[in-house]
């Protein structure tokens, strides 16, 4: 099929579907396709294929009209290419195994990178190569349907709803750690799950301790049950036990999402917590290396309401070459200007 009938085929679909079975932070990037479909293909029912733990990232948006936890299907992928019968697959994170599902479904056009080896699978392959960071990743996925239609889209955060449910219940959690629904709340993420190169925990504590001489500012540390010593060293690293309190472990993603929707600002490395973040408006200050495989240029905060700070350019990966002062003039500089 040409190009042209690529693109009939997308503006005529019935269902198309998007996979997305990786961390939280490329959900975060991969929402703004819904958008862009949305806008172009107003007839279509738009499905998501995710993993469990991701869909509350897409929950209530109006743009997705099926979410599939594959996870807790018996045949994963396959048991909603089975009994959905899309027209049009979108595969921005692409696996071998998704691949073959998609061709084996008989999906009539199957959308994805033309730089693996199992590309032979799909009928549009974009070449595209993101290790070059010449976009940001959000942008190379909404390129996925550009180049089908043949046309400019637009690359759009969506916000994710905040439970009513889980910001009362996050309420109560900082109540019990003496932090008061008056209080501006700075939120340090010091953990990456091992996807990017850290800014020393101590650091993070030293900058909390700073922030939080401001009036009416608590500084709150989060992270996920396997970074709990990380966590506790930025607490430390802090000071007195008023300056920070810890609820590392103590939210899922559903309190994570309200407690970031009423943070002041978010203060993290190269993580999924600041995509979601960046979706919900928070200021967020950055921390990331400069090598291409980490590049703020591809997978930095995809908001105007952002500052990322950087090693020196002759050594790209080291963090620690980061100073607290640095750090700090960003974060007060990012507060007064969203403040505004």
């Amino acid at each position: 099929m040409t190009t042209d009938g690529h693109r009939g085929r997308l503006l005529r679909a019935r269902r198309i579907g998007v996979v997305r079975t990786d961390r939280l932070g490329d959900m975060v990037l991969t929402l703004p396709m819904f958008a862009a479909l949305r806008a172009r293909c107003p007839e279509a029912e738009l499905h998501l294929l995710c993993r469990r733990y991701a869909v509350p990232l897409a929950e209530g948006l109006s743009i997705v009209d099926r979410i599939h936890s594959v996870d807790e299907l018996p045949h994963g992928i396959s048991s909603v290419l089975d009994s959905e019968r899309f027209d049009v697959v979108f595969l921005p994170h692409m696996r071998g195994s998704d691949c073959w599902n998609v061709r084996r479904a008989g999906v009539p056009l199957r959308v994805g990178s033309a730089y693996r080896w199992y590309s032979w699978l799909l009928n549009h392959r974009i070449r595209d190569h993101r290790s070059e960071a010449r976009f940001h990743e959000a942008e190379y996925n909404t390129r996925l349907i550009e180049s089908v239609l043949g046309e400019k889209v637009p690359t759009v955060l969506q916000r994710p709803r905040v439970d009513a449910v889980a910001a009362a219940r996050l309420a109560e959690r900082l109540s019990e750690k003496g932090v008061g629904p008056g209080s501006d709340l700075i939120v340090l993420h010091p953990g990456t799950g091992g996807s990017s190169y850290d800014w020393p925990a101590e650091r993070f504590g030293v900058l909390g301790a700073a922030l939080a001489g401001e009036p009416r500012v608590r500084v709150v540390v989060t992270g996920i049950e396997s970074e709990r010593a990380l966590c506790e060293e930025v607490v430390r690293a802090g000071g007195p036990p008023a300056a920070a309190v810890s609820l590392c472990g103590e939210l899922d993603l559903t309190e994570m999402i309200a407690l970031l929707d009423r943070a002041t600002m978010l203060a993290a490395n190269s993580t999924g917590v600041l995509h979601v973040a960046a979706a919900l408006g928070t200021p967020v200050l950055g921390f990331y290396p400069l090598s291409a495989s980490h590049s703020p240029a591809r997978w930095g905060p995809y908001t105007s309401r952002a500052v990322v700070v950087s090693p020196p350019a002759d050594q790209p990966d080291a963090m620690e070459l980061i100073t607290v002062e640095a750090a700090l003039s960003a974060a007060r500089r990012l507060l007064s200007e969203t403040a505004r």
